[in-house]
């Protein structure tokens, strides 16, 4: 976007000043990526991570979003409904407390926080009982 023109000092000269796109918030990614994977669609939802996407669950650990996503997609599956219960951002950094309701393994409280960076999630760190999940024979420790 041009915010305005000018000729310079009468040596032809033409300047522009570019106007810059702004980087979105950490609101904006963060709820984007929430919308994104509670309605199932993992390739939009993938767009909201960076490559070198730090995860750390009470289940996996991921160090590239390209291995997360499987992961995310095999929760899926089981997966009835998420309710949002509350959400809090600070510059950076994002925390959500959510429900996750399953046929197999109930309702699980889960806890996420996260750190933008470049309009990016860097950093994931979800905190839920496995309990049931791992009942279920989930993924190793």
């Amino acid at each position: 976007m041009v915010e305005h023109g000018q000729l310079g000092d009468g040596g032809g000269a033409f300047r522009l000043r570019i106007g810059l796109v702004a980087e979105p918030s950490t609101r904006e990614v963060v709820r984007g990526y929430y919308d994104a994977w509670t309605s199932r669609d993992l390739d939009r939802a993938r767009g909201y991570l960076a490559d070198d996407l730090e995860f750390q669950g009470s289940l996996q650990r991921f160090t590239r979003a390209n291995d997360f996503i499987p992961a995310l997609e095999q929760f899926l599956q089981i997966l009835e409904d998420v309710r949002l219960l509350k959400e809090l951002y600070e510059g950076d950094d994002a925390m959500m407390l959510y429900d996750c309701v399953t046929g197999p393994a109930g309702t699980i409280r889960t806890a996420e926080a996260f750190t933008v960076r470049d309009g990016k999630i860097r950093d994931i760190k979800l905190v839920f009982d496995p309990t049931e999940l791992k009942k279920l024979g989930g993924p190793p420790e």
